[in-house]
């Protein structure tokens, strides 16, 4: 066999050794010092068996051809192939992976068995060659070509991986076209004179870097993601009433003005609405504070149904709720308050006990106002409704704002 490259087995898998061990130990020590995923522990493992192979390599160098080494060598080296699939396959979310896997180990066992049974019964290093380097060609493919094609969720490092294992498969068909042609060497040879071989332990050493840059970045881009879904829940438990499930007072501050701007920018009114629940002190006097709040859930939870999903909606403080619908004149607004307030006046809740409730609603309505107007112009309507019978919507007047002990009046 002729080949453009000067290499050796013998010489380079010294280098292929130290360079796994070097990556067991780090992804060992990675593993036991930070967050690791699933992925990461079964590459981990995949280390063990890449060690074990380069051992049983060495040892079937030195005491020949048994049913037991070649076995030994055969399924870790297969069986690694395999596992390094069902390691990035997990970062990836390939389906079906655990039943993938086992089939694929299944496949690694008949074909290292068979290779046991040539050594035994009619002894043929070309066939060994031969059914070693298809079985591996076709591992290699799966992994190179499977995982692009299954992959579900594209990670940093992914293709060159797979990239990497493309070659080798390339390597291995020609290797295997070469052992078609008959193949003298003994193993110790092959190690020697095998530059096909060489040229793929050479290429599985530069792919042992890829893999652990791979490992390392996938695991991170994971415990990002992880960290911006915990971020986003602490944010959103910030902004968010964690009685009712709508907006609190901090959630209107930022959801209100953004609506304030998106009805200014089209040139549009946005109207505010401020609710209260009459008489809701009497609920938790007679009633006690559980159905108070399980009031509070359900009237929530009805009005949330009434409102549109650019409306932002909050609970203001105790019983008071404020909607701020955007793009919204004052007609619109006085028909959706009129129909929130029959909401409620009709609906049935059974913490009450059959009793029904009553709501007054404060509205006003401008082009380009601040939040806080609008608030301060919604509650000195709402004060009104109170103060002249309540179970009512009025409007505010324009300029009116609330007096200073307008608030402690209402119950």
């Amino acid at each position: 066999m002729s080949f453009p490259l000067s290499l050796r087995v013998d010489a380079l898998l010294p280098v292929l050794l130290g360079v796994t061990l070097t990556r067991f130990l780090a992804m060992g020590h990675y593993a036991l010092q930070r967050k690791v995923y699933p992925g990461f522990k079964t590459l981990v493992f995949t280390e063990l068996l890449g060690l074990g192979s380069l051992f049983a390599s060495i040892l079937r160098a030195n005491i020949g051809d048994t049913a037991a080494i070649v076995f030994t060598t055969n399924f870790l080296l297969l069986a690694h192939a395999t596992l390094v699939y069902h390691g990035f396959g997990a970062y990836v979310r390939a389906p079906r992976l655990a039943t993938g896997t086992r089939r694929w180990l299944g496949f690694c066992l008949v074909v290292s068995l068979l290779q046991a049974c040539d050594v035994i019964f009619a002894p043929d290093m070309s066939r060994r060659v031969i059914v070693y380097s298809l079985a591996m060609t076709v591992l290699h493919l799966r992994v190179g070509v499977g995982l692009l094609w299954r992959a579900r969720r594209p990670l940093p490092g992914l293709r060159l991986v797979c990239f990497s294992y493309f070659v080798t498969a390339g390597l291995g068909v020609l290797r295997l076209a070469y052992a078609l042609g008959g193949y003298e060497l003994t193993y110790a040879e092959m190690l020697r004179a095998d530059t096909l071989l060489a040229a793929f332990v050479l290429v599985r050493i530069l792919q042992s870097v890829l893999e652990l840059y791979a490992a390392f970045t996938m695991n991170s881009a994971m415990l990002e993601d992880e960290l911006k879904l915990a971020t986003a829940q602490i944010e959103h438990m910030a902004h968010t009433d964690s009685l009712t499930g709508v907006l609190n007072r901090r959630g209107l501050d930022l959801a209100g003005p953004e609506a304030l701007r998106r009805s200014c920018g089209a040139d549009a009114p946005t109207a505010v609405l401020m609710l209260d629940l009459d008489h809701f002190k009497r609920v938790n006097d007679t009633l006690g504070h559980a159905a108070g709040d399980e009031l509070l859930r359900g009237v929530a939870r009805l009005w949330t149904g009434q409102l549109r999903r650019e409306d932002v909606f909050a609970r203001y403080g105790g019983e008071e709720f404020v909607v701020v619908a955007p793009m919204t004149a004052e007609q619109e607004a006085l028909a959706l308050a009129e129909r929130m307030r029959q909401a409620a006046a009709q609906a049935h809740f059974p913490a009450l006990g059959g009793r029904r409730i009553t709501v007054s609603v404060g509205v006003t309505g401008g082009r380009c106002d601040s939040l806080e107007a609008l608030l301060k112009s919604a509650d000195a309507a709402l004060y009104e409704a109170k103060q002249t019978g309540r179970d009512k919507v009025c409007v505010a007047a324009p300029g009116v704002e609330e007096g200073e002990n307008g608030r402690l009046a209402r119950g």
